[in-house]
């Protein structure tokens, strides 16, 4: 409806006042569903106004009689001025036609075919090999995911890529760890514990010893080069780190990824990139180093190739774009945090310089901040990092206890615990803004109060436990003889605007409003449910449009919930 009434406005603009008169039209604001004014509004009147320095009220009363006159299906119940501002107040007919379009379309209500043939790659969830999961994985995971799910539903072409991080001077470090301190027949038993403590070791030692670093970049020089050795430790580490992964895939839900191109893909791939900047001129010889100098834009200095030889992430990061590009991907999506933005940055200029970006929408960091614990950022480095399993297993343990606490005769409690514990984990990072930096309390992840993943969970079970008691009570009812309440038409006020809100999550990348959309959903919900008949409503008539609003609620829920990656349990 935002889109239909904004088209109508850029035809009347246009007819009435010619086109040129305002420069960029001004979006319809969709409004709370407590709003009096009604369910949209707009400030052309008051833009137009000053242009044609006349009253905006004179203004908004000459739209207003245009778009009653192409209010032919009754989409309306009012269209008035206030303060300037041109509102429209969406008619019963049209909430309930809409009612009846989520019960028709289920699932697929809020899906759009707006991205059709536009294909987008979306990076997420870069773990490095031979390092454990942590929480700050778990957040990349998580966003990455739901942002992928929602521009699947709007029809986008969508694909995803790990990216993972399996190159670098790091493994050089880790390589020489292993030789000075590595036994096998003890690491296979707890690979990547032990694989992490050869790490802070070593890096406990360059503390000590800066001349150290200088031997783990030889021999990573040395892996670039085939080193049959080296090579053969690091597919060792690779194959123990997948191994590691799973648990984000098996405990979390989180979508496998379409592809598997990680940083040594692009080995080979990297010497073009190096050759094509030589020739167009970028590059630059700096003290035995390959950069290109970007002072101009304010990026500093782009390190391509170090003065050993050895490659870096930025110089991998071009290859990766343009690879990618050339499999035919318009667009791709970083989902990486805020403190790779300068290194990104940097990437995307030197992209555009070379051509293969034209438009910033190609190429997009979405940065979100990152986790902090209540005593400070984590580092694998200093050892103070908290893995990822053990993170998930204790807050599955302790929906569990909940659930036995509320519910101990449900059954598949073990399943349902696993279900509350993943929504809770996801929902705690994306109900916050993506760029604001989030200090985990884990007290605070498993509430069924408030704005939390298990609240809407639960609504949604409790919602199919009254659908349950309904049994096979006809939904079918006479709209005319309807006069809707105030809190049922909270309800079909907000249910309207699920479609309007996943096309505003996609263009700023904001799955929090998602979020907000649906504990606001699941408050009028309850606020209705709570003061008006359902079940013991004696008009049958009423009772079946309220079951009708009940099945539509837990729908569209339901439809929010799985586009986030968490499960909608049906009892709880």
């Amino acid at each position: 409806m935002k889109r239909f009434i904004e088209k109508q406005l850029s035809e009347i603009l246009g007819r009435l006042y010619g086109s040129g008169q305002i420069e960029v039209m001004p979006p319809v604001e969709v409004l709370k569903p407590e709003s009096s004014f009604g369910d949209y509004s707009t400030n052309i009147a008051l833009r137009l106004s000053k242009v044609l320095k006349t009253s905006p009220q004179v203004v908004a009363q000459s739209f207003i009689n245009q778009l009653k006159l192409l209010d032919t299906h009754g989409d309306f119940l009012d269209i008035s001025e206030a303060g300037g501002f041109i509102n429209f107040k969406l008619s019963k007919t049209q909430l309930l036609k809409n009612m009846a379009a989520i019960s028709d379309q289920g699932e697929l209500y809020g899906s759009s075919l707006v991205g059709e043939d536009k294909k987008i790659l979306v990076e997420y969830f870069q773990p490095n090999v031979a390092k454990p999961l942590h929480l700050g994985h778990i957040s990349n995971a998580v966003v990455g995911d739901a942002i992928f799910r929602i521009l699947k539903s709007q029809g986008y072409q969508t694909e995803s890529d790990t990216h993972l991080g399996d190159w670098g001077t790091q493994f050089g470090l880790l390589l020489l760890a292993y030789k000075k301190y590595g036994d096998f027949s003890i690491i296979e038993k707890n690979p990547i514990e032990e694989l992490n403590s050869l790490y802070v070791k070593i890096n406990l030692e360059i503390e000590l010893d800066p001349d150290i670093r200088e031997q783990g970049k030889q021999e990573f020089v040395k892996l670039e080069q085939g080193d049959g050795e080296n090579k053969k430790l690091w597919e060792q580490f690779r194959e123990w780190s997948w191994k590691e992964y799973e648990i984000i895939y098996t405990e979390l839900g989180i979508r496998r990824a379409d592809h598997d191109w990680p940083e040594s893909f692009y080995e080979d791939k990297m010497p073009a990139v190096v050759e094509e900047l030589k020739q167009k001129g970028f590059l630059v010889e700096s003290q035995g180093a390959q950069i290109v100098p970007l002072d101009d834009y304010k990026l500093g200095t782009a390190v391509v190739v170090k003065s050993d030889t050895g490659t870096t992430y930025l110089l991998r990061d071009l290859a990766t774009f343009i690879y990618r590009q050339q499999q035919g991907f318009e667009k791709q999506l970083y989902v990486i945090d805020v403190r790779q933005q300068h290194q990104l940055a940097q990437t995307f200029k030197i992209l555009e310089l070379m051509g293969y970006i034209n438009l910033p929408e190609e190429a997009v960091h979405i940065a979100y901040g990152f986790l902090k614990l209540p005593e400070g950022v984590m580092s694998s480095r200093k050892g103070t990092i908290v893995h990822a399993d053990e993170f998930i297993r204790s807050v599955q343990d302790r929906a569990l206890e909940i659930i036995n606490e509320k519910n101990p005769d449900l059954k598949d409690k073990e399943l349902v615990s696993k279900q509350v514990a993943s929504g809770a984990i996801k929902y705690f990072q994306l109900s916050h803004n993506l760029k604001s930096d989030i200090i985990f309390d884990p007290q605070k992840v498993v509430t069924f109060e408030g704005n939390t993943g298990p609240y809407l969970q639960y609504t949604h079970a409790r919602i199919h436990g009254i659908l349950r008691k309904a049994g096979n009570l006809s939904i079918n009812f006479k709209e005319e003889s309807i006069k809707l309440e105030e809190l049922e038409t909270a309800v079909l006020r907000k249910l309207y605007t699920f479609p309007e809100i996943l096309a505003e999550v996609i263009h700023d990348a904001t799955p929090n409003l998602l979020c907000n959309y649906l504990f606001e959903l699941a408050q009028s919900f309850n606020s209705f449910y709570q003061a008006v008949p359902v079940l013991a409503e004696p008009d049958e008539n009423l009772k079946a449009l309220r079951l009708h609003l009940v099945t539509a609620t837990a729908q569209v829920l339901s439809n929010g919930l799985i586009l986030l990656g968490i499960e909608a349990p049906e009892e709880m």
